[in-house]
């Protein structure tokens, strides 16, 4: 049941006990009013009949002609009667002219004398009266008394007509108050509480920006409740809008956390690579020496043995050929062990002045074969300055980077070697665009014995190597591959000095 509805079914209650018990006492009082009045006036006429019939001797039959005239010029006289001490005894003669059908009526009759007050009675026939007694001294000198008995079917007219004008009044005031106060109800509060509904509403559906209708200052209950409601939405936002903050505020701090431990994961990552590579390389430096320690003796032994054996001047020219063959292998297998064993050593450079022009032209001749020229186009973009540096680790660096990339394009491609002073860094580039790597694989690229090439192929230390020659010069290298579109290693690291002329 709406709020409206509750009030004006309170309001209507209210307002029918009202007019109920305004009629009530308005009709009692009406009633009263009219009594009283009839009363009056019977009282007056009363007095003057006693005076009338003090003066009409004490013939009955003049007693009951003034009776007569009395009840004939008064409407309303239902009954009158004297009553008058007999000349014997005690009691009295009564005189009674009585209001009937047919017209008045006079009776007569003697009988005991009894005590009459003035009073409300309910005559039998005629209904409610007023009976009121007038004692006097009839023209005997004797005691007398005059009952009148007015009726008060009048009043009771007046009091039902009243009643009926009261109700209809009332249904007509109640009606137009109803309509009034349903107007004026819906105008004043219903409009203001429903706007107020609306606006709890809105914030309960998340909509904060809301505000309840009212006055700024004063008002009645409403206006002091939609302040208070508009007071609160306003603390909620800013609680809002602070918490919004403090919340972007820790995301933000926790992504910086977040980014700050992504750093850290990548160095821990790096550092356990790097540790797991020189832990490779030592491990292959121990076998790369025991090695060279088991097979250099025996090296050492064929290859005295075949000087020997060269030097004789018996031997045939098939035979000496074939010891040529041989002292030629066993230099071969003795350049490829001391190889092996400088990739495993640790890298400590030197410094001197040196151009790198030489350098890139070095590592080219030593890497390109004349197939790999056939298929391959150069680009080569060298400075032609000076800086100072390991002219050992650039070469072997450019080396194993342009190796690699030859590798990579097995069916031609363009090769691109750039050497450069940068202020106080000296930068290579070597590009291809050869098959280019997937993220997977570039990811692994510097690992010790990681290796895409098939068996025999490579021994996956090259990059590995270039990674410790690059740190070893205090500097870094970086690869940029695309599956496909091949691949581009940058090599940075600072000159020992600043540039020779």
């Amino acid at each position: 049941m709406s709020l409206r509805l509750q009030l004006v079914l309170l309001f209507t209650a209210v307002l029918a006990l009202t007019f109920l018990v305004a009629s009530a006492l308005g009709l009692r009082i009406a009633q009263r009013s009219v009594e009283d009045e009839i009363r009056k006036r019977t009282a007056e006429l009363a007095s003057a009949t006693t005076f009338a019939l003090k003066h009409a001797g004490s013939d009955d039959d003049q007693i009951s002609e003034e009776l007569g005239a009395t009840m004939r010029t008064h409407r309303g006289l239902l009954r009158a009667e004297v009553a008058r001490q007999a000349a014997l005894g005690i009691d009295a003669d009564f005189t009674t002219a009585q209001v009937s059908g047919s017209g008045i009526e006079f009776t007569r009759r003697r009988g005991p004398a009894t005590r009459v007050a003035g009073e409300v009675i309910d005559e039998p026939d005629l209904g409610r009266a007023l009976r009121v007694v007038a004692p006097f001294m009839d023209a005997r000198g004797a005691k007398a008394r005059l009952v009148l008995v007015a009726s008060l079917a009048e009043a009771e007219r007046l009091v039902a007509a009243e009643r009926k004008a009261l109700l209809l009044v009332a249904v007509a005031a109640s009606v137009f108050l109803l309509v009034a106060f349903w107007i004026l109800l819906g105008h004043i509060l219903i409009r203001r509480v429903s706007a107020l509904q609306l606006a709890m509403r809105a914030a309960e559906g998340g909509h904060l920006d809301v505000k309840a209708p009212g006055p700024a200052q004063g008002g009645d209950e409403l206006a002091y409740l939609a302040r208070g409601f508009n007071q609160m939405l306003a603390q909620i936002r800013g609680f809002n809008a602070e918490l919004t903050h403090k919340i972007e505020e820790a995301t933000a701090e926790l992504t910086r956390k977040n980014r700050d431990l992504e750093g850290l994961n990548e160095l821990l990552v790096d550092a356990r690579k790097d540790l797991t590579s020189k832990e490779r390389l030592a491990a292959l430096g121990q076998l790369a020496g025991t090695i060279a320690h088991e097979l250099g003796n025996p090296l050492n032994a064929l290859s005295g043995h075949l000087q020997l054996l060269a030097r004789r001047p018996d031997l045939s020219d098939p035979v000496m050929s074939q010891v040529t063959v041989l002292q030629g292998e066993v230099a071969r297998m003795t350049q490829i062990i001391r190889r092996f064993l400088d990739q495993t050593r640790g890298f400590t450079p030197a410094s001197e002045p040196v151009e790198l022009a030489p350098l890139v032209d070095e590592a080219l001749d030593l890497t390109l074969g004349v197939e790999a020229r056939q298929r391959i186009q150069v680009e080569r973009d060298v400075d032609g300055g000076a800086v100072r540096t390991d002219p050992g680790l650039v070469r072997h660096l450019l080396t194993n980077l342009v190796a690699n990339a030859v590798d990579a394009m097995p069916n031609g491609g363009r090769l691109g070697v750039q050497a450069r002073a940068d202020g106080r860094d000296v930068v290579l580039r070597v590009s291809d665009t050869g098959t280019g790597m997937p993220p997977e694989v570039k990811r692994h690229i510097f690992e010790a014995f990681f290796t895409t090439k098939p068996d025999g192929k490579g021994t996956g230390l090259g990059l590995a190597i270039c990674k410790e020659i690059a740190r070893a010069l205090r500097g870094r290298i970086d690869v940029e591959s695309e599956v496909g579109k091949g691949s581009a290693f940058t090599v940075r690291f600072p000159a020992a000095d600043a540039h020779a002329s």
